[in-house]
């Protein structure tokens, strides 16, 4: 939302549509609104837990996706 110039208030369909349309990612705290959205062969979403600072939250990530190939997000719904 804050990379695609979306409204705070953008329903989390808009969100999503978004994210497929500019081939993103979906990183989100509302993991379990988000993942019945998830397409196959379309981004997927990643879900983080709500209380983590925005350094812990870079870090996690990173560290999460560092090992990964970006096809294995493709069409899932991940939490980590």
């Amino acid at each position: 939302m804050h990379d695609c110039q979306l409204s705070t208030q953008a329903e989390d369909q808009e969100i999503y549509q978004t994210a497929v349309k500019e081939n993103r990612f979906v990183l989100t705290i509302n993991f379990k609104d988000f993942k019945p959205l998830v397409q196959k062969g379309k981004p997927g979403v990643i879900g983080i837990q709500s209380q983590l600072s925005n350094e812990q939250i870079d870090k996690v990530v990173c560290t999460f996706i560092s090992e990964k190939n970006p096809d294995d997000f493709i069409g899932k719904a991940i939490k980590i």
